[in-house]
C-alpha cells in the first residue's frame, strides 16, 4: 500500500472549529476542568488548534462556568478554577464561597444586617435563583462541548458540513442567530445527592456525555448527576413545545447572540 500524502494527514489534524492547523495544539478538554474534567476528559492532539481552545477558555467557558447551571455544582463541590481558585456566587445576601471541599461553603455577608442576622440564626437558608446569568455563553459551551463529543467517535464527521452552522455558533456566532438548550431536573433526586454527602468520584460517575439522534439531526445530551440538558447540533432544529414539559422540572432556553 502506497504511503499517505501530505494532503490526507494534514486534512486530518485541522481544527475541527476553524479548519485551521492543529498540530502541537494545548490540552482541550470536552468537559472543562472546572467541571472535574481531568485527563480522562482530554481531546486527543489535532482536534482543536491552541488558538480556537485559548478563545474558548478565555470568551466561552469562563463565563458559562461562573453561571447557572453549571456555577452551584462547582459550589456544592468544591471544584476549583484552573488556577486553584474556589468558586464563588454573587447573591443579595453576599458572596458565596466555595471551600475546595464538598459540601463545605461560606459566605461573606453583604453588609452588617446580615451578618447579624445570620449569627442570630435569623437568616439559615439561601435560594439561589435557578436562571442563567450568561445564557448564550452556556449555550455555545454546550455546542463546543457536543462538537467534541462528535469527533472522539468519528474525526470526519465532527469535521463534515452538516456540522457547520453548529461550529460558527460556538467559535463565531454571527449576529442575530438563535439556538436553545434544555434543562431536565429530578429535584428531589439532585437535593437528596446534597443532603447526603457528595465526592469529586460520586459527581465524576454521574457525568455522561452523549449525541443522540433527532428525526436526521444530531443533538447533544449532557448528564451531570440528576439533571440533563440537550442542545441541538444544527441551527435548524426547532425547541421542543413547553406546553409538554411543564415547568419547573423542565425549563426551555432560547438563545441570541
Amino acid at each position: 500500500m502506497p504511503p499517505l500524502s501530505s494532503a490526507v494527514s494534514f486534512k486530518k489534524m485541522t481544527c475541527i472549529f476553524c479548519g485551521e492547523p492543529a498540530i502541537g495544539a494545548s490540552v482541550s478538554h470536552v468537559l472543562p476542568a472546572s467541571l472535574g474534567g481531568a485527563e480522562w476528559a482530554c481531546l486527543p492532539d489535532g482536534f482543536v488548534c491552541s488558538q480556537c481552545n485559548q478563545y474558548f477558555g478565555d470568551k466561552v467557558e469562563k463565563l458559562a462556568l461562573n453561571s447557572f447551571p453549571f456555577l452551584p455544582f462547582r459550589l456544592f463541590l468544591g471544584i476549583p478554577t484552573k488556577k486553584g481558585i474556589a468558586p464563588k456566587m454573587e447573591t443579595h445576601l453576599g458572596t458565596i464561597r466555595g471551600s475546595l471541599n464538598p459540601g463545605q461553603i461560606g459566605i461573606d455577608p453583604a453588609n452588617p444586617e446580615v451578618e447579624e442576622a445570620i449569627n442570630q440564626g435569623k437568616i439559615t437558608q439561601m435560594t439561589i435563583l435557578a436562571e442563567p446569568t450568561e445564557p448564550l455563553a452556556v449555550c455555545r459551551m454546550l455546542v463546543k462541548m457536543g462538537l467534541e463529543v462528535v469527533a472522539l467517535d468519528s474525526p470526519s464527521d465532527a469535521r463534515s458540513p452538516k456540522f457547520d452552522s453548529a461550529r460558527k455558533f460556538a467559535r463565531c456566532p454571527a449576529r442575530g442567530i438563535r439556538w436553545w438548550f434544555f434543562i431536565n431536573t429530578n429535584h428531589s433526586g439532585l437535593f437528596s445527592r446534597f443532603r447526603h454527602g457528595l465526592n469529586i468520584g460520586d459527581w465524576v460517575k454521574s457525568v455522561n456525555l452523549s449525541i443522540h439522534q433527532f428525526d436526521e439531526f444530531e443533538v447533544f445530551r449532557l448528564q451531570l448527576l440528576d439533571m440533563i440538558i440537550f442542545t441541538p447540533l444544527d441551527g435548524r432544529v426547532l425547541p421542543p413545545e413547553t406546553k409538554e414539559f411543564p415547568e419547573p422540572d423542565y425549563r426551555l432556553f432560547r438563545v441570541r447572540n
